[in-house]
C-alpha cells in the first residue's frame, strides 16, 4: 500500500511537472508569489478549522486569495498602486488577520473529525487529478512551433484569451476598468479574481511578468484549492475518506455520458471514431438535441478559473454549515460569512446561490433540532458580508446590465429533450447519487440537506433561468450541481458496502470517462487545423503579428486605443489587440460578454472607415471614436484590398509608425 509520503511526493511532483510544462520554470516563482499573497488568510483558516486539519490550510488559502484581491483593489482605487504599496498593504492585511484570529480564544471553532493519515492520502490522490488534467492542455496553450507561430485551441480563444485582455486592462491600475472592446464604457464583468495575476504581470521582473504564464499558473493553483475544498465538504458526509475520494474523482472524470453516446452513435452510423476529434464532446446535448449544456469540472478548471474560485469559497461556507449547522459558534458563522462574501465578489450568482444553500441547511437543521430555531437570526452574521459584496459589485459596475438580461421561465433550450439531455450531461453520477437518498436514514442530516438543496437549486437554475447569452446560467448551474451531487454519491458508496461500491464506481467510470478522455485530448490538440462550427479548431498568431504586438506594448501608452477591423475576423481572432497587445479598442464584438447593440453599431462604423476610399471620411470616423492607432494585417488586406491605400497616401491624417512583412500600424493624427 502506498504510504502518505509516497503519495505526497507523487502529488507534488505531478504539480511541479505540470507547472513546468504549462508555463516554464518561471512558474515555480509564481507559485511562491501566490503562496506569499494568500498567507494572510491562513490565520483565519486555522482559527476556523485548526492547524492540524487540512481544512485549516485549504480554507485559509482560499480566504487569503479573496482577501488579497480586495486589498489590491483598495490600493489601486486609492491611486497608489506600486510594488511598495502592495507589500505594505499585504503586511497590514497579515497583521489584521493575525490579530483577528488571536482575538478569538477557544478555537478551532468548527468541529470536524480528526484528520488522519488516510484522509491525507485520499486528498492527495484526488488533487493529483488537477495537474494530470490541466497540464497537457495548458502545455499546448500558446505553444510555439519551429517557425514561431503560437497556437491556441478553441475554446481557450473564447475564455483564456479574453482573460488575458481583461488582465492587461486591470494592469493599467485604473478602476473601474474600461471595457477593452468599447473603451468609453466601464467593464461590466466579475474581474476580482484576476487582480493578482494582472498585478504580478504588470510589476514582476523578467519572465514572471508574462501575462499568459501568470494566468495559467494562477488557474492551476486555484484548481487545486477548489478540488481540495470539494473533497473536504464531501468528506463530512461519510465516516471514511475513500467513499468521499471516489465520489469526487468520479464527479471530475466521469460525470457525463455524452462521450459514450457519441461513440455508440458513430459506430452505428459506420463512421470513424476519428470524427470525435472534430466534436465538441461535452456539448452533445446541444449539438444533437438542441438542448441545455453543462460543462464538466475539467472545463471549469481549464476555461473559467474565476467561477471555480467563487464556488471554492462557497464550499468553505458550506463546510461550516455542514459541520456546525444551526448551532455553529458565532466566530464560525462569521468565518462562513467571510467566505461566502468573498465568493460573491468573484461571481455574484454563485456566491448568492451558495449563500442560499447555507441558509437552507441552517433552517432545516433548526427544524430537525428542536428548540434551536431561536438561533437562526444569529446566522444573519453570515449574510452581512454577502450583502456588502453585492453592494460592492454594484458600486464597481461588475453587475451592470445583468438584471435586465435575466429571463425566467421554462422555454427555449430547456424544453428540448430535458430528461435525455440531463441524463447525458450528469446521469452517470446523478442517478446513483439520488438513489443515495434511499440510504440517507441514519446519515448525518446536514450534508444530505446541502447536497439535496444544491441539486434542487442547480436544476432550477438550469431549466428556469437564463440570460441573453443563453448558455451562461446553464454553465453556472452545472457547477452547482457538480459540487452537490458528490455528497450524495459518497453516501451511496458508503451505505452499499465496499464490493458493491467498487462495482458501481467501475460502471460509472466506463460510462462517464470517455467524455473526459476525448475532451482532454481535444483541449490539447493544436494539430487540428480543420474548420469547426463557425471557427477553426485551432488558431494561431504569426511571428510578424507577435512582433507588432510587442512594439505596441513597448511604444504606445497603456491607455492607447488601437483599433483593428472587428468584423472581418468573426468569431476567430476577435480579441487580437486586447489579448496580445494589451491595448484597448473603441469597437469590438466580444463573444465572452453580454451582447449589446452598441458593439455592433460601433463596429459598423469602423468597418466603414476601413472599406471607404475617402480618407477624410475614414479619418473623421476614427477621430470621433477617439482611436489613436490603426492595425492592419493580411486579413484586412484580403477583405479591403486597395481601399486601405488611404492609410499610406494621406500622411497628414495617418502616419505609418510600424511595418513588417505582414503588419502595418498607423497613428491617427
Amino acid at each position: 500500500m502506498m504510504t502518505t509520503r509516497m503519495i505526497a511526493a507523487l502529488a507534488i511532483g505531478a504539480a511541479l511537472v505540470s507547472f513546468w510544462m504549462a508555463a516554464g520554470l518561471v512558474s515555480i516563482a509564481y507559485v511562491a508569489l501566490f503562496a506569499f499573497a494568500i498567507a494572510p488568510g491562513l490565520p483565519l483558516g486555522f482559527a476556523l478549522f485548526g492547524r492540524r486539519h487540512a481544512a485549516g490550510w485549504i480554507s485559509g488559502a482560499l480566504i487569503g486569495y479573496g482577501l488579497i484581491q480586495l486589498t489590491l483593489w483598495l490600493v489601486i482605487v486609492s491611486g497608489l498602486a506600486s510594488t511598495l504599496t502592495f507589500i505594505v498593504a499585504w503586511l497590514l492585511l497579515l497583521a489584521v488577520t493575525t490579530l483577528l484570529a488571536r482575538g478569538f480564544s477557544g478555537g478551532p471553532f468548527v468541529f470536524l473529525p480528526e484528520w488522519r493519515a488516510a484522509d491525507t492520502r485520499a486528498l492527495l490522490l484526488v488533487l493529483v487529478l488537477v495537474p494530470v488534467l490541466m497540464g497537457p492542455p495548458y502545455r499546448n496553450l500558446g505553444r510555439a512551433d519551429e517557425t514561431g507561430n503560437r497556437y491556441y485551441r478553441a475554446y481557450f480563444t473564447a475564455d483564456f484569451l479574453w482573460h488575458s485582455a481583461l488582465a492587461y486592462e486591470l494592469g493599467n491600475f485604473a478602476l473601474p476598468p474600461r471595457n477593452p472592446y468599447m473603451t468609453p464604457r466601464p467593464m461590466n464583468y466579475y474581474w476580482t479574481y484576476f487582480l493578482l495575476p494582472a498585478s504580478a504581470a504588470r510589476l514582476a521582473p523578467g519572465g514572471l511578468g508574462d501575462m499568459e504564464r501568470c494566468l495559467k499558473t494562477n488557474a492551476m493553483l486555484a484548481g487545486l484549492l477548489m478540488v481540495g475544498a470539494l473533497f473536504l465538504l464531501v468528506r463530512t458526509a461519510v465516516a471514511s475518506p475513500w467513499p468521499a475520494a471516489a465520489a469526487v474523482v468520479l464527479a471530475i472524470v466521469a460525470a457525463s455520458s455524452e462521450g459514450i453516446y457519441e461513440i455508440v452513435t458513430l459506430v452505428r452510423q459506420g463512421r470513424p471514431l476519428t470524427d470525435l476529434l472534430d466534436t465538441n464532446i461535452d456539448a452533445i446535448t446541444a449539438w444533437r438535441f438542441g438542448g441545455l449544456r453543462v460543462d464538466n469540472i475539467p472545463r471549469s478548471l481549464w476555461y473559467t478559473p474565476q467561477h471555480t474560485t467563487s464556488i471554492a469559497l462557497g464550499l468553505v461556507g458550506l463546510l461550516v454549515a455542514s459541520a456546525g449547522g444551526v448551532t455553529a459558534r458565532v466566530p464560525a458563522i462569521a468565518g462562513a460569512g467571510i467566505a461566502l462574501g468573498l465568493s460573491t465578489t468573484m461571481n455574484p450568482l454563485l456566491g448568492v446561490v451558495c449563500s442560499a444553500i447555507y441558509g437552507s441547511c441552517v433552517a432545516f437543521d433548526a427544524v430537525f433540532q428542536r428548540g434551536q430555531w431561536r438561533r437562526i437570526p444569529v446566522h444573519g452574521l453570515a449574510a452581512l458580508p454577502v450583502v456588502m459584496a453585492v453592494a460592492w459589485g454594484a458600486a464597481s459596475h461588475v453587475m451592470d446590465g445583468a438584471g435586465s438580461a435575466l429571463d425566467f421561465g421554462y422555454h427555449g433550450f430547456s424544453r428540448h429533450s430535458p430528461i435525455v439531455t440531463l441524463l447525458l450531461s450528469l446521469g452517470p453520477i446523478l442517478v446513483p447519487a439520488v438513489a443515495g437518498l434511499l440510504f440517507a436514514r441514519g446519515v448525518a442530516s446536514r450534508p444530505v440537506i446541502i447536497g439535496t438543496t444544491g441539486i434542487v437549486v442547480g436544476l432550477f437554475l438550469l431549466y428556469f433561468v437564463r440570460i441573453s447569452e443563453a448558455s451562461w446560467v446553464g454553465f453556472r448551474a452545472g457547477q452547482v450541481l457538480l459540487v452537490s451531487i458528490p455528497i450524495l454519491l459518497a453516501i451511496t458508496f458508503e451505505q452499499i458496502g465496499p464490493r458493491a461500491a467498487t462495482v458501481l464506481a467501475l460502471l460509472i467510470l466506463i460510462v462517464g470517462a470517455p467524455t473526459t478522455i476525448v475532451d482532454t485530448w481535444n483541449a490539447q490538440d493544436i494539430g487540428n487545423r480543420r474548420p469547426g462550427p463557425q471557427f477553426r479548431w485551432t488558431l494561431w498568431v504569426t511571428p510578424a503579428q507577435q512582433e507588432a504586438f510587442r512594439w505596441l506594448r513597448a511604444h504606445t501608452p497603456q491607455t492607447a486605443v488601437v483599433q483593428m477591423e472587428p468584423m472581418v475576423r468573426a468569431r476567430e481572432h476577435w480579441t487580437l489587440i486586447p489579448s496580445f497587445a494589451g491595448r484597448r479598442m473603441a469597437a469590438g464584438l466580444p463573444i465572452s460578454l453580454l451582447p449589446l447593440p452598441e458593439y455592433e453599431q460601433r463596429s459598423q462604423l469602423v468597418r466603414t472607415a476601413f472599406e471607404t476610399t475617402n480618407a477624410d471620411e475614414a479619418w473623421g470616423i476614427l477621430r470621433r471614436l477617439r482611436i489613436d492607432y490603426i492595425y492592419v494585417d493580411p486579413e484586412d488586406r484580403a477583405a479591403y484590398g486597395e481601399n486601405l491605400a488611404k492609410f499610406d497616401t494621406q500622411p497628414d491624417k495617418f502616419e505609418r509608425v510600424f511595418a513588417n512583412q505582414e503588419v502595418s500600424i498607423y497613428r491617427v493624427k
